[in-house]
């Protein structure tokens, strides 16, 4: 479910989430219509409020519903279109701000409890729509509010126009009904507020988790970047101080992956570059080894607890994967090798490790590609 509305908010169309925000208020006033209704039905209802302010609150609910409804008919169709609708979703928002104004202003904001419904309207319209579109209807309904508020502090408009005298017993304590209507809207507009309070917080967790993904993970194949592996690196030379267990690291370089893109297109580089990636998540200890994407087609792998000659077991695995491959581009084919520089550590410092590593890459390289160079970490130092 979560998923699903997350989904929904990021991704949905203007005229999805216009549709959307129709279908959450349309229910919410036919209820207060009907509510409304029962005012006419009931004696002693019908005593405690003000029957011409009651007709015009109904008439006025009745056209914010037609409203919806022939908004909805409209956005129906145009549901799947990306197309911006400024002009429609101006006109639910107001039609759905006004609405809610006039229950707030009908039946009083403050002892009612609708202020707390107008406050998770307003959260919800931010969620669905721009802070522009919204700011326009705000503006509007805030001003219309305390227009009435001076009104009513002036003595020519009464606090709730919808009530009289009757809807309070001799005590001034609120009749059944009356009490029982506030406690209603009060615990509806809790719930919307509280609903949206865990929706924002689990919203901003799930985009903290986003945002320190991308602080550590190359965006085109899904690996680690260079920061993340070089933390990486630099802890597992510090856990060999303590467990004094030998790592190893490869160093990984794509045989001529310029004249693959010169020749085939930067998309086939790219493809290349993702099925290494997927060849080296396949081919390690998950999660013990660290794969990495450390620049443009060059890759790294650390291996905790490996010696030298468990290594070069992993790197012929995945060579051989890699050879076997076929790529296919534009009706062409072609095969995928790589050079490799490996070296076993035993606490040196992990520049000189990478720098050895470096070294083997390059003897790979001039030696004819396609192959890997073994030595010890050590070695730089001579």
């Amino acid at each position: 479910m979560r998923i699903t509305l997350d989904r929904l908010l990021d991704s949905s169309t203007p005229a999805n989430r216009c549709l959307l925000a129709v279908g959450l208020s349309v229910p919410f006033f036919g209820v207060f219509w009907m509510a409304n209704g029962v005012a006419f039905l009931n004696a002693e209802v019908a005593r405690g409020v003000q029957q011409g302010v009651l007709l015009a609150l109904q008439a006025f609910l009745s056209v914010v519903l037609l409203i919806s409804a022939v908004m909805g008919t409209w956005l129906w169709p145009r549901r799947g279109l990306p197309d911006r609708i400024p002009r429609a979703t101006l006109l639910v928002t107001f039609n759905i701000g006004l609405g809610y104004l006039a229950l707030v202003v009908a039946a009083g904001a403050f002892t009612t409890g609708m202020s707390l419904v107008l406050l998770g309207v307003l959260a919800v319209g931010l969620l669905l729509f721009s802070v522009g579109t919204i700011l326009r209807v705000f503006i509007v309904c805030v001003l219309i509010h305390a227009c009435q508020d001076g009104l009513v502090l002036l003595g020519w408009l009464p606090y709730a126009p919808l009530l009289n005298e009757h809807a309070f017993d001799v005590g001034g304590a609120p009749t059944w009904w009356w009490s029982l209507w506030q406690s209603a809207v009060f615990y509806v507009g809790w719930a919307i507020i509280l609903f949206l309070i865990f929706k924002l917080f689990t919203r901003l967790d799930g985009l903290h988790q986003q945002l320190a993904k991308l602080s550590y993970t190359d965006v085109l194949t899904g690996l680690a970047n260079r920061r993340y592996f070089m933390e990486r690196l630099t802890a597992e030379a510090r856990r060999y101080v303590r467990a004094k267990t030998p790592y190893s690291l490869i160093l990984i370089d794509v045989d001529h992956f310029k004249s693959i893109n010169d020749r085939h297109g930067h998309h086939a580089g790219d493809e290349v570059l993702r099925r290494l990636a997927q060849v080296l998540i396949e081919g390690v200890r998950t999660p013990t080894d660290q794969s990495a994407r450390i620049g443009g087609e060059e890759f790294a792998v650390l291996l905790p607890d490996t010696s030298l000659a468990a290594t070069e077991i992993v790197c012929r695995r995945i060579a051989e994967v890699l050879r076997q491959h076929t790529f296919s581009v534009n009706g062409q084919s072609f095969h995928l090798t790589i050079s490799m520089g490996v070296v076993e550590c035993r606490g040196e410092p992990i520049e000189d490790a990478l720098k050895q590593a470096d070294r083997n890459l390059y003897k790979a390289k001039q030696g004819g590609r396609d192959q890997a160079i073994y030595s010890m970490a050590t070695e730089v130092a001579r």
